[in-house]
Formats: structure tokens, sequence, C-alpha cells
């Protein structure tokens, strides 16, 4: 299985995305951009080390219009990393030392550039980037005095639409995730905790070909769950809901979908909702095209939602928003939410994932897919068309 599996991007494909960037550079009037959160480093440059784990010796890539390729800033002991001769258009700028001398030779890296060059950042619309002040006023201030911007949007137009190879690594770490996740329900019993029925999960899916479990929150429970906290000794009990987020990493992409089961049999009322809130999920994703905007998407889902009343009875998870892009990333624009003008693009990655508390139970059924212009190409295995349950 491994001989089939996604790898890393191969070079061709790494040098093509920094001569897209310089081109988007050009049209925007930057200089330079200095790229320091560890999505964007490894997404232009290809460069993987489980350094990142430490802030100590920081990493960060810069692309200057007047000099080919992309330069990596990078400590003197991680010359010897292999992946650092893979690609002879990935330049290196080795410092001694720590984050001070980080910072200063990616400051001298882009000194001969004309004082009051614009500079790019990644900073900005939902990202962060990994930089200090000591880096702003190191660029900002005299000698350089670099006009510095946030670059985040211009990378965003660049990173949300995917390649053949990312959308195969996608597929995969979803099929990693849904095997996992239905294999998994085998392995359940009352009193077994989230923790453990967790670390099960992550056993599975790494001997199925992850390289990481980055995000799995498992739930027991009904309704009222904190879906964002970490595995608790809560125990599984008699008709508890089981519900499970899964962020899967292979190669350069993370699965994000989640799926239920339910302990016991479903009452009738509980497998009508889980066909209604599945059938919602899925036409949602069959209504979206290239040319709406995220709001437009919610649009979608508001006249499909309204077919039940659910105002007295239930709660919508999340009210407002239903869906989001990714990637290399967990989660990234846009977001299919009510107000949202950020624009859908043929070849993007969506999730949509309306999530209902009603009936005493949690129902969601997060799917991945490709946007075309025919509508969605799934790169999720398609949940089950009746609610899962597990005899205990």
């Amino acid at each position: 299985m491994s001989e089939t599996m996604p790898r890393w991007p191969e070079k061709k494909e790494v040098n093509e995305r920094v001569a897209q960037l310089k081109g988007s550079m050009r049209d925007a009037g930057l200089d330079a951009i200095v790229l320091t959160a560890q999505h964007n480093f490894e997404y232009y440059t290809g460069y993987r080390t489980l350094f990142w784990l430490s802030d100590t010796r920081p990493f960060f890539a810069v692309v200057r219009l007047d000099k080919p390729g992309i330069s990596i800033v990078l400590n003197q002991g991680e010359r010897r990393d292999s992946f650092s001769r893979d690609n002879p258009d990935v330049h290196l700028v080795s410092y001694q030392g720590f984050t001070q001398f980080a910072l200063q030779a990616t400051a001298n890296y882009l000194g001969d550039l004309p004082r009051g060059s614009s500079v790019g950042l990644d900073y900005g619309r939902d990202m962060n980037g990994r930089g200090s002040l000591s880096l702003i006023d190191s660029l900002r201030n005299a000698p350089h005095e670099f006009a510095l911007v946030e670059a985040a949007d211009l990378i965003w137009r660049q990173r949300a639409i995917k390649s053949e190879h990312e959308f195969r690594a996608k597929r995969t770490a979803c099929s990693i995730a849904t095997d996992a996740f239905f294999n998994g329900l085998a392995d359940l019993r009352l009193g077994m905790t989230e923790y453990e029925f967790g670390q099960i999960l992550k056993m599975r899916m790494i001997g199925l070909g992850a390289d990481s479990v980055d995000w799995l929150p498992v739930r027991f429970g009904q309704e009222g769950m904190d879906y964002a906290a970490p595995n608790s000794d809560r125990p599984l009990q008699p008709d508890d809901f089981v519900w499970v987020d899964m962020g899967v990493r292979r190669a350069d992409q993370i699965s994000d979908l989640n799926r239920i089961a339910k302990t016991g049999k479903p009452t009738f009322e509980q497998d009508d909702i889980y066909r209604f809130v599945r059938d919602v999920t899925l036409r949602l994703a069959e209504g979206i095209r290239p040319g709406m905007t995220g709001h437009d998407a919610f649009a979608v889902f508001e006249q499909l939602w309204s077919a039940r009343n659910f105002s007295q009875r239930g709660k919508l998870a999340i009210a407002g928003r239903v869906g989001h892009g990714s990637g290399i990333a967990l989660t990234e624009p846009p977001s299919l939410m009510a107000g949202s003008s950020e624009v859908i693009i043929e070849d993007m990655v969506l999730h949509v994932e309306p999530k209902l508390e009603i009936a005493g139970g949690v129902f969601q059924v997060e799917e991945v897919f490709r946007v075309t212009p025919n509508g969605p190409e799934f790169l999720s295995t398609i949940s089950p068309s009746d609610l899962p349950s597990v005899g205990l």
C-alpha cells in the first residue's frame, strides 16, 4: 500500500508555485515576500523538518522578484537535511545561533533592496504567520525603511486552487479517516472513555497510512457537546451518540471530516433526522458552483433547511456557518456563511457540515468535495444512508 500512497509534491510543482507567486507579486507591486508560517513555508519550498516543534531556531522563506527561485533562512544545523538538497531552485541562507540571528539573517538577505521597497508578510485574513515585532522593526526601520504589507489575500488566492496531487492526497486522507472510524466501531465497549477510543482510532489511522493525526476530538453523549475540547475520561453509556471529527494528514493534505454512530437501536425520529441532515448536506454540495459566494452557498442551505422547522426543538450548532475550505491547513477560506463575499472558484476543496443537536443526539455528516462547473466531485467516501448503530 505504501507504494501507492501520495507523497510530498514533486519539485516541479513546488517551483511552479513559486513562479505563480512571483507573478502575483508583480501584479501587486511587491518586491519581496517573507513567509513565516509553517504551512506557507512548506507549500512554497517543499522543505520539511520536524523542528517546527521548537521556536528556538526559526525558519523563514524569502521570495525576491530580482532573484531566482526561493530562499530558506535556516539554522546551520539543518543543512544536513536531505530535503535541502533535493531542489536546486530552493536556496539556503544559514545562520548560527538562535532567534535573533535568524531575524538578522532574514533582514540581511533583503538588505540590498532599494530603501522603501514593498515587502509582503504572510499576515492577514485567516493567516497569522509566525514572525515577531523584532522582524517587523528590522524591516521597517532604518536603514531599510521597507513598506510592509499583509500578503495573506495574495497567498490565499493561490493556495485555494488545488492541484491533482493535492486532490489525490486529500482523497487518501479522507479515506483513511472514514475507514478507521467504521472499522473502529467494532472496538467500542460500554465504559470505554473518549480518550481510549481516540487512541484506538489514532492507531488504526497510522496503520492505514496516516503521516499524523493532528485533530481528533471524540465525543460520547447526546446533546450540548463541547466539540473542540480534549478527549476526556467520559465513559460510553447506553444510547449515547458517538461523534468524531477527524484531521488525518497524508502528505501535504489533511482530511477534516466527521462521522457519527448511535449505541443501541436508534429511534424512528433519530433515523429520520439523520436522513434529513445527510440529504441537506449532499444537496448543499450539489448546489454549489464556481462563481457563487459564501453567502450564496449559505442561502442554498437555508432553503433546503427550511423544509423542517427545528427552531423550537433543536439547535443548529455553529449557526450561520455551514462549511469552509481546506488544503494543507485544517480550515481555509472561504467560509460558507451569511454575509460572506468570498468567491467560490473551480478546483477549490470545500467541506459542508451542518450540525443539529436534537432528539437526544447530535446529527452531522461532513463531506469533502472538489468544486467543478458540473457539481461536486466528492473526495470523501459518502456517509451511510442510514444512521450507523453499534449493538452493545
